[in-house]
């Protein structure tokens, strides 16, 4: 699917990525929407002065077990977080989205916005299990009429 967004190339997620990618070191940017329990891999995969962005926690919450930067992290990259929690605030506000342009792209076509799956009200318990069971493959939604 990503690769149809235009993306030359695409890996599944794993604990160890970096032991996998010839491109491990060499990596300038990742956006980690898996979280802790991938977040050292994640800095592993970057070159020096590579950025690592903390976005996400798909892989649960659980605190990376005795993490000692000074022991684990790659010198020279930057570690980053950000959490959608903060849009709103102060410091981030909802002005700095550029939703006029991403709704521009909608429009002109140039982004795929469908839904993968829709359902009824009474079809909510369906969307659940269907979510809960990892099948959504993308954004899903509810009418309620």
């Amino acid at each position: 699917m990503l690769e149809k967004l235009g993306a030359t190339r695409c890996e599944i997620e794993r604990r160890d990525l970096s032991q996998h990618l010839p491109e491990a070191k060499q990596v300038d940017a990742v956006l980690d929407l898996v979280g802790n329990t991938v977040a050292l891999d994640s800095l592993g995969l970057l070159r020096r002065g590579g950025r690592s962005c903390l976005a996400g926690w798909l892989g649960g919450l659980d605190p990376i077990v005795d993490f000692n930067p000074l022991l684990q992290m790659p010198s020279g990259v930057y570690l980053t977080f950000f959490g959608s929690f903060v849009f709103g605030t102060p410091g981030f506000p909802l002005s700095d989205v550029p939703l006029g342009e991403i709704a521009a792209d909608a429009a002109a076509g140039r982004l795929d916005v469908k839904p993968t799956r829709i359902f009824r009200f009474d079809e909510i318990h369906e969307a659940h299990r269907v979510m809960d069971a990892n099948e959504a493959i993308g954004k899903m939604v509810v009418v309620i009429e």
